[in-house]
């Protein structure tokens, strides 16, 4: 009987590492969109959600599996001393812990461009106090290796309801209440200075500005007569680069710009991190309880 819940606790234990090893190298949904893979690869993975492992009922079943293994070695007396019990009852939980975080906590983006401000509260959906919190991304830093080709950090410098600074990094999360914000990527767009009498506005392809009596949209621009497409009032009108034009009464004229980033945030909601901790807390003392009662068994 011993052997059997050990064989079954192994196998569940190398397919759902197997799980976590290929999915790794999978572009998950939430991070950016995933590739096309040839043939039945890309069927394998849409089936086996390895495009979306991490929250997926095959990643919940397995944790669910190990814990009811455990648990059962428990009520069948497989494990046979109280110290033994008390480790794999406390993994157990643990187990438990992870598959409930998994199925209910929920995973969401938000993308926010330089200089843009967001409230949190708007994407978490929640009325909570603790989540109405203005996020504003200053500036998204691209860090380089000496050889300034290769990236070595993506930062997104946050202004939080216009007074506390923080800098989000890969693996420097940002907690917000019971939301760990963590830089996930980050997109670039090409803006240009769009001026309407004599006001200036970034605007990249798509983007739009409404004034008083008119709406622009900068549609697109056509490499063969190297002119921009811009939308006024539902009228499109064609304009070469640094070259002004009378558009409805409004002088326009489009310049260069610059690079504008975007960062992609993935907010995750952590709600049983603490009871986790503990819980591996005690299971580092049970452990070392257990360590220090086998070599004194031993030495007599």
């Amino acid at each position: 009987m011993r052997k059997t819940w050990i064989k079954a606790f192994q196998i569940i234990s190398i397919i759902l590492l197997i799980f976590l090893a290929v999915s790794t190298f999978v572009p998950q949904v939430n991070e950016f969109p995933p590739g096309e893979y040839p043939g039945a690869a890309n069927s394998l993975i849409h089936v086996l959600h390895l495009d979306r492992f991490y929250g997926s009922p095959i990643n919940i079943a397995l944790w669910g599996f190990l814990s009811l293994i455990i648990i059962g070695g428990i009520l069948f007396k497989v494990f046979r001393t109280p110290i033994r019990k008390i480790l794999h009852l406390l993994l157990a939980l643990c187990f438990i812990i992870i598959a409930v975080e998994k199925s209910v906590n929920r995973r969401f983006n938000i993308t926010i461009s330089e200089g843009q401000e967001i409230l949190f509260s708007d994407y978490a959906g929640t009325i909570s106090e603790k989540h109405n919190v203005r996020v504003k991304l200053l500036r998204f830093e691209i860090r380089h290796h000496p050889d300034k080709r290769t990236p070595k950090a993506f930062i997104s410098h946050l202004i939080i309801n216009d007074q506390d600074t923080g800098q989000l990094a890969v693996n420097k999360p940002y907690a917000i209440d019971r939301y760990r914000l963590y830089q996930s990527a980050y997109d670039q767009k090409l803006t240009f200075a769009v001026s309407i009498d004599d006001q200036i506005h970034s605007m990249s392809f798509g983007d739009s500005v409404s004034l008083t009596n008119g709406y622009f949209v900068l549609e697109d621009f056509n490499h063969q007569t190297r002119q921009f497409n811009l939308c006024v009032n539902g009228k499109y009108y064609h304009i070469s680069m640094k070259q002004p034009l009378v558009i409805e009464k409004y002088n326009v004229i489009i310049n260069t710009g610059s690079i504008r980033y975007d960062s992609i945030i993935e907010v995750a909601e952590v709600r049983g991190a603490k009871l986790l901790l503990l819980l591996g807390f005690l299971y580092i003392v049970s452990l070392i309880i257990a360590f220090w009662y086998r070599k004194g068994t031993t030495q007599l």
